[in-house]
């Protein structure tokens, strides 16, 4: 590494040229294969019949103090690659297993191959917001099956996903200024991802629905049938993730009480804190707190209430191919999307059917934000035709009321 040093160098005049014009001399740090070295570089300071020599040393001051201070390099010569490296190996492993495997493979996939090659200050705003735009297009993706290449057409990513890629490279740099690595604003602030577009229908089960699916459970070698319904029911009355779900450990039920402690997440063999500290919760449950330590009879408590029969932790993956696909399926009331994230919309739209206020909805979902507790929020349609003809009702009693007024200045 370069050693930093103070640098006063003199104001120089350029007089052997049409325009004199002062200038100065100062060695910046430049990356190279073998680190970082001191090259001498002419910085113009402006022309002599526009400035003055007091100006001029101003001007110098300006240039000489991200120099001095040590960053005048950095962002115009770190690649952007280097510093990607350093955030996936000091910052991902900080996050949750779901949301490391996310950026991990957002990472390799996508931000890598676009600006793997740049260095920090060739990344502007408008090169992101293009690259988001690219990336919503329809692509041609070759795809190899038995030695034969085929070319196929797949859908863009949807906007979620590019907020996700927008975010990650924020963060990036946010970081990147954490380090001393980079002094300007971050390119992604202001980005825009453009119009949400909804590419699943979030929808959630009637009740009698619900009941058929629940029936259409089956036995398999991953769960008893008895236990995957606990499991799907308990996302429905608890409003819990299915990490939260498989994170259940014996000791978490409180019987006297009818409650259940959220402190854990099980995330494909990966346990930890659950996923915010207002993921960390307690929650009322009533008589089902019984049936879940029924099942967990014989455990532990520190043993996870679900597991598979061979004792090993469960994984969602497995959970929604073999045991709730097939049983939505059966039930007809499979769609794209559905899984356990449906149970927990289901929670949160049914508990504020029932009375709950948004607020309350959101503290028992454990959302960081009422917004998110609104994206969960659907609305049943035999309610919605019960307030429309609620409201179809009272236009009518409105109308005859109106039609039996006089008109203005008439004789009553």
């Amino acid at each position: 590494m370069a050693k930093q040093r103070y640098q006063d160098p003199k104001i120089l005049t350029r007089a052997d040229v049409s325009r004199p014009f002062y200038y100065m001399l100062a060695a910046v740090p430049v990356v190279t294969a073998e680190g970082l070295k001191r090259k001498r570089q002419s910085f113009q300071l402006g022309f002599c019949d526009e400035i003055t020599v007091r100006q001029a040393k101003a001007r110098k001051q300006q240039i000489l103090a991200p120099i001095n201070a040590g960053r005048c390099l950095i962002q115009s010569q770190i690649p952007f690659r280097e510093v990607a490296r350093k955030f996936e190996d000091a910052r991902i492993p900080q996050l949750g297993a779901a949301t490391q495997a996310k950026y991990r493979a957002h990472l390799q996939n996508h931000v890598l191959p676009a600006f793997g090659d740049m260095l920090l200050c060739e990344i502007t705003k408008p090169t992101i917001e293009a690259w988001l735009n690219k990336k919503g297009e329809p692509q041609t993706v070759t795809v190899k099956r038995d030695g034969i290449e085929t070319a196929e057409e797949h859908d863009g990513l949807g906007w979620w996903a590019r907020m996700d890629l927008r975010n990650l490279l924020s963060a990036i740099f946010t970081k990147a200024a954490e380090w001393n690595l980079w002094d300007g604003r971050n390119p992604c602030e202001g980005v825009s991802v453009g119009k949400k577009k909804v590419k699943r229908a979030k929808r959630i089960p009637g009740a009698e629905d619900l009941t058929k699916f629940l029936e259409s459970i089956p036995d398999t070698a991953i769960i008893s049938a008895t236990g995957a319904r606990l499991i799907v029911v308990t996302a429905v009355v608890a409003g819990l993730r299915v990490s939260e779900v498989l994170g259940l450990q014996a000791g978490d039920i409180d019987a006297r009480a009818e409650t259940l402690h959220v402190e854990r997440r099980q995330h494909r063999g990966d346990v930890d804190d659950p996923k915010s500290e207002s993921a960390r919760r307690v929650r009322q449950v009533g008589v089902f707190a019984h049936e879940l330590l029924r099942y967990a009879a014989g455990r532990g408590p520190e043993d996870f209430i679900f597991q598979r029969k061979d004792g090993r932790l469960l994984d969602d993956r497995d959970l929604q191919q073999h045991v709730f696909r097939p049983a939505a399926e059966v039930a007809g009331i499979y769609f794209e999307g559905f899984g356990m994230h449906t149970f927990r919309r289901l929670n949160v739209t049914w508990r504020q059917e029932v009375g709950a206020t948004p607020i309350e909805a959101q503290k028992a979902a454990g959302h960081a934000s009422l917004d998110m507790t609104f994206l969960y929020t659907q609305t049943d349609e035999v309610r919605e035709r019960s307030h429309v003809a609620q409201i179809l009702e009272r236009l009518k009693t409105g109308a005859g009321e109106l039609a039996a007024m006089p008109a203005e200045g008439g004789v009553q």
